[in-house]
């Protein structure tokens, strides 16, 4: 696969292509493809879903939104905050890579295009986390790019949080 024919498009414009997209979870899926899920929510400014379209077919997605997220004490010390516990984070809600084109190496290249942003927008809008919902599967999969365990929820799903870099400029 060619991944620079890759784009990566909202669900605006590509919503009519999901339905023929299959990740394997029915859940996952179900929120792609329902027009009262990420269509809705897309739409609604509530989240922002995009699709990786190659050869006029969706073959992954993600849907992300702008969040905050609550680190304990220790950790703020260690990241130098004094008691500020709510930290501006990017929350990825959900990530699917079509079934039939697993590891091919579309999910690492999906996930260093979110890391890729998450740089991009941080010396404007402040992001110093990344948390996404992980299924057990994959934890291994996020733990070896960096991410790390904050716990199970009751639904059966992981949270991972990722620290992106902070990078000061020069100043003359």
């Amino acid at each position: 696969m060619n991944f620079d024919k890759i784009k990566f498009l909202p669900l605006d414009q590509t919503h009519h292509l999901v339905q023929g997209f299959s990740c394997g979870d029915s859940w996952i899926d179900g929120y792609l493809k329902q027009p009262s899920n990420a269509i809705f929510d897309h739409k609604m400014g509530i989240s922002s879903t995009t699709t990786l379209v190659y050869e006029g077919e969706v073959i992954a997605f993600f849907t992300a939104n702008s969040s905050h997220l609550e680190i304990p004490m220790e950790e703020a010390r260690e990241i130098g905050l004094q008691d500020d516990l709510f930290i501006p984070a990017i929350e990825v809600k959900f990530v699917g890579v079509r079934e039939d084109l697993k590891e091919r190496g579309i999910g690492t290249y999906l996930l260093q295009y979110i890391i890729g942003k998450a740089l991009e927008i941080t010396p404007v809008f402040t992001c110093r986390y990344i948390f996404l919902w992980s299924v057990e599967e994959k934890l291994r999969y996020y733990e070896k790019r960096y991410f790390q365990r904050t716990g199970k929820e009751e639904n059966g799903l992981y949270l991972m949080k990722f620290l992106v870099p902070i990078y000061f400029s020069e100043v003359e």
